[in-house]
């Protein structure tokens, strides 16, 4: 008996120190910095592992599995890959069940942690696992006996339990106190485990256009002029490419309700609740979001705005008239016309020969290029003026190349800056196509954002959104902006617009241009594969390909014809006003100057007449208190007298 007990306690005691090499050998294989596991609770034993994983670089910590353990704070790691050990020959299998559930319900399968599992049959290891976690990216290995120096060590993972997959068993080499350790299988993980085996993935998108009476997958498939759900229609594109590459299947399902007070819509509280796997519809990436699902990639390019018309002038504009000139720029123009005013209206004085009331029309006529009333005889005088000339050409000339410059330069149209604040001080009708989407994008944080949502809320519910084909229509009408996703309003503004309007077209964003990604379920064991296969697809040049198959083009806008825009009567009114100004203002300067003439002739001729007729009488003798004969005052004023009441007027 005592010889019994002692062979059994040597031979327990070689095949632990036969386990710590082997711990040490595959870790080191692993080149993991860190080791935890537990081992029987063997003094002894722990401190042996301890040593010899020290003395080979690793770190280690051991602890005996039990009530007081904190298993997911024992093997937490977020930085750096640890190795965990277990010894299950002395652990009944409640605690071997316990521990595996625990590194479960904590995700402690992924790339992470490297497994080394210590067990005595590769069957009832198998019926302790808890595998609801394991993924393609699970390295868990388990060792077996198979005499008293040589274990067997087997490669164990699982697809994705919850999909249909089934527990994978693969050896992947040997251990002998001999030969040290010996790997046989050395295939890349995800090159020996892509095959899928047809597993059932559960996919979603949000459906915006679908008819009632028609299939999803045929919808979703379906290829038409007016490209409406595109970017969905290219998520299940991409997804269906890697479902082809990986072998597993699909079962899609289609979204088409939006909660009014769900800010992250319906898809990602799917995939919270993880009742699909992945969605095949590009989504908008929030903060918000990312504590629910995981992004895989990002691959969609998108954008939504608000579209209206840049006509050249919807409302008359009185300063077109000041504009090729800055504010500055006129008052020197004024600084140096009173300058030379003053300068001409001395020289003029000091020549007896010119007339010098004639200054300011003569700086008029210079700047408009017209007539002058110039009599100059001193060579002063005609420097000034010839000054004065080359003065007013110059302005003259810089006036009209700005004007001229402003209709022919590529951007005619003073469209709207891209800004939701400029939008709201437009004062143009609003309304939006009623994309599934659109209320996330009304309730971003964004200030500009939650500036126009006031404004947006001011607008009547049932004016606030039109279908798609009448809202295009709409924006052909000036002072209408319809917010829709570019990428579906372009085939029908292609269809529907002339050349002149696409030129006119404004785009004022609400969703920036951004790139959408697919997303999955937290904790997804297609995750780490489909990151893959979006990666491969992209290097390959399909998502380019597809990209582009289910974008619509922007419609063209023929540069050159725009240089020919025409001047609008709006556009024309500020100088027809400042016309008929000029010209009321002279017609009531000459009326009234022909008033005071008449006023002032009528005086003059009756007091010439009583001069010329008291005259008369006193060359006849007649006595100048004789009352004065009323045919007198009818006599005619000679031709002299005339010319002299003329010039005495003027």
């Amino acid at each position: 008996m005592h010889l019994q007990s002692f062979v059994c306690l040597q031979l327990i005691v070689a095949s632990c120190a036969n386990s710590v090499d082997l711990v040490r050998d595959y870790f080191v294989y692993k080149e993991v910095t860190g080791v935890a596991g537990f081992f029987c609770g063997e003094y002894q034993n722990d401190y042996q592992v301890t040593k010899v994983l020290s003395d080979a670089g690793i770190s280690v910590s051991v602890q005996q599995f039990g009530s007081n353990v904190d298993v997911s704070r024992f093997l937490d790691t977020k930085y750096w890959k640890i190795g965990v050990f277990l010894d299950l020959r002395c652990w009944s299998d409640e605690e071997t069940i316990k521990i595996f559930n625990e590194t479960s319900a904590n995700y402690m399968f992924k790339h992470l942690h490297r497994w080394l599992i210590l067990g005595t049959n590769m069957s009832h290891t198998e019926q302790l696992l808890n595998d609801s976690t394991f993924s393609i990216i699970t390295d868990f290995v388990v060792s077996i006996p198979r005499e008293d120096d040589d274990y067997i060590l087997y490669d164990v993972y699982n697809h994705c339990k919850h999909c249909g997959g089934s527990l994978n068993v693969t050896e992947l080499g040997t251990w002998s106190s001999s030969s040290g350790l010996n790997i046989t299988l050395w295939n890349d993980t995800f090159a020996r485990r892509w095959n899928f085996h047809q597993v059932k993935v559960k996919i979603a998108g949000l459906i915006a256009a679908k008819p009632k009476d028609q299939d999803l997958i045929e919808y979703l498939k379906e290829e038409n002029s007016v490209l409406q759900d595109n970017w969905v229609k290219f998520g299940l594109i991409l997804v269906s490419h890697m479902a082809n590459m990986f072998n597993f299947t699909l079962e899609v399902f289609g979204l088409d309700h939006w909660e009014k007070n769900d800010k992250n819509g319906p898809l990602i509280g799917g995939l919270k609740e993880r009742i699909f796997d992945l969605g095949y519809c590009p989504a908008i990436l929030t903060k918000e979001r990312l504590n629910y699902a995981n992004v895989i990639l990002q691959v969609w390019p998108e954008r939504t705005c608000f579209m209206f018309l840049t006509v050249p002038s919807v409302k008359l504009d009185m300063k077109i008239i000041f504009r090729p000139f800055q504010t500055n720029v006129w008052y020197m123009i004024c600084l140096l016309s009173v300058i030379i005013i003053v300068v001409l209206w001395v020289i003029l004085k000091m020549d007896k020969g010119s007339d010098n009331g004639a200054t300011v029309l003569i700086m008029i006529a210079a700047i408009s290029q017209q007539g002058l009333p110039f009599t100059g005889n001193q060579f002063s005088s005609r420097a000034a003026f010839l000054q004065t000339l080359i003065f007013g050409l110059l302005i003259y000339n810089c006036y009209s190349a700005a004007i001229v410059s402003s209709r022919l330069r590529h951007g005619p149209l003073n469209k709207m800056n891209d800004s939701l604040y400029s939008l709201v001080h437009s004062k143009l009708k609003l309304a939006a196509n009623p994309d599934i989407f659109f209320n996330i994008l009304i309730n971003s944080p964004a200030a500009d954002v939650q500036y126009f949502k006031k404004h947006w809320e001011t607008i009547p519910e049932k004016k606030r959104f039109l279908p798609l084909q009448e809202g295009i229509k709409k924006i052909m009408d000036p002072g209408f902006a319809f917010h829709v996703n570019p990428m579906d309003a372009y085939p029908l503004i292609e269809r529907m617009f002339v050349k002149k309007m696409i030129c006119q077209l404004t785009e004022v964003h609400l969703l920036r241009p951004s790139t959408l990604a697919l997303w999955s379920s937290r904790h997804n064991a297609l995750h780490e594969i489909t990151k893959i296969g979006l990666i491969r697809i992209s290097t390959a040049g399909i998502r380019k390909r597809e990209e582009q198959r289910w974008n619509s083009r922007t419609p063209y806008c023929d540069e050159d014809k725009r240089y020919v825009s025409s001047v609008t009567i709006l556009e024309a009114i500020p100088i027809l006003l400042l016309l008929l100004v000029g010209m009321s203002l002279s017609v009531i300067i000459c009326l009234i100057e022909n008033i005071v003439f008449r006023m002032f002739q009528t005086k003059l001729e009756t007091r010439l007449k009583l001069e010329y007729s008291n005259k008369f009488h006193r060359e006849n003798g007649a006595s100048t208190k004789a009352p004065v004969n009323k045919s007198v005052m009818k006599i005619k004023l000679p031709i002299g007298k005339t010319r002299f009441l003329n010039k005495i007027v003027h």
